[in-house]
């Protein structure tokens, strides 16, 4: 069986077992206990099979191991081997640790023991403490205290436990806030639509106030505005008046009056706000009197149909005149 484990530990396994293994088979000085029986093996509990008085109970497990010789290669229990002088000792230990590389027996200086640590920049430093503040911890004051003590000692903690509510960004939208939308689901801001609104009623009002006032007469309004212009620089000037009045002579003279002998060769009539220019010179007759336009040339484009329609009626007319005078002849 030991050849087995010799061959096992050669071909199939490494490590400090497959060592001990090898250095077991290869070394005639390592000697081998004898494997006791357990007292778990026998139902009495008691160490030998004759003691035991009844039912036998065996493991199928247990069995198969037996006969594919599993339980051979148990090198942690009793089956352990026993190391000599020259051997080191090799045992499973309870540590979670897997190992990486094999254990050598090179000495090893303290520096490559310890793991090397990286220089830290006293910037990153500062940055890293800025970013994660340390935690305060309060300390427990000791001694005798009184209830109320306690009890306001304990508000303080759970006040410092609570993490505190962030402060309210500007820029963030309020939460509460109702949200409108349309039936396309687009947001409506109702504040806009108010303004809107406003906008619109106040202009409704100033349209109808204006037609009230085109209802009134806007010269009528022109009149009664120039009035109290009138009577506002009357405060300032005297009563007296005279015949070289200047302002009463223009008001006197500019006033129209229909029976005016005089009014057509001393008066001119004002030419108010900005007027078409016209065609001064002379122009053939057309049966509607329309004028030519103020950049006519002078030559006349047109098919002469208002030309003949003239000689016709003149040429009808003195036919009338010269058959009336005739028929006068004798008398």
């Amino acid at each position: 069986m030991s050849d087995l484990k010799a061959y096992l530990a050669s071909k199939y396994m490494s490590g400090p077992k497959a060592e001990a293994i090898l250095a077991r088979s290869s070394d005639p000085t390592i000697k081998k206990r004898k494997k006791k029986p357990k007292n778990e093996d026998y139902p009495s509990g008691s160490g030998s099979a004759s003691a035991s008085s009844g039912v036998v109970l065996k493991d199928e497990e247990d069995e198969w191991n037996r006969r594919t010789g599993a339980d051979d290669l148990d090198l942690e229990g009793d089956d352990a081997p026993v190391i000599g002088k020259d051997v080191a000792t090799f045992r499973k230990s309870n540590s979670a640790w897997n190992k990486v590389a094999a254990s050598t027996s090179i000495p090893l200086k303290s520096s490559d023991i310890t793991p090397k640590t990286e220089p830290v920049d006293p910037e990153d430093e500062s940055a890293v403490a800025a970013a994660s503040p340390p935690k305060q911890v309060t300390k427990r004051k000791g001694g005798l205290r009184t209830a109320a003590q306690m009890q306001e000692e304990a508000a303080l903690a759970a006040a410092a436990a609570k993490s505190p509510s962030p402060e309210p960004d500007a820029d963030r939208p309020d939460p509460t806030k109702t949200v409108h939308r349309d039936a396309s689901g687009r947001v409506l801001d109702v504040e806009a639509l108010k303004e809107e609104a406003r906008k619109a009623e106040a202009e409704e009002k100033r349209k109808e106030k204006e037609r009230e006032e085109w209802g009134k007469g806007i010269t009528q309004r022109k009149e009664r505005e120039e009035r109290a212009q009138l009577e506002k620089e009357m405060i300032t000037k005297k009563v007296e008046r005279y015949a070289d009045d200047v302002g009463m002579n223009r008001d006197m003279r500019d006033v129209e009056r229909w029976n005016d002998p005089a009014a057509e060769f001393l008066t001119k009539k004002k030419r108010k706000g900005p007027r078409r220019p016209v065609y001064r010179g002379p122009y053939p007759p057309n049966r509607f009197g329309i004028p030519p336009g103020f950049r006519w040339d002078g030559v006349d484009r047109s098919t002469g149909f208002e030309k003949k329609f003239f000689q016709y009626q003149n040429a009808a007319v003195r036919a009338e005149v010269e058959a009336n005078a005739w028929s006068m002849e004798d008398m």
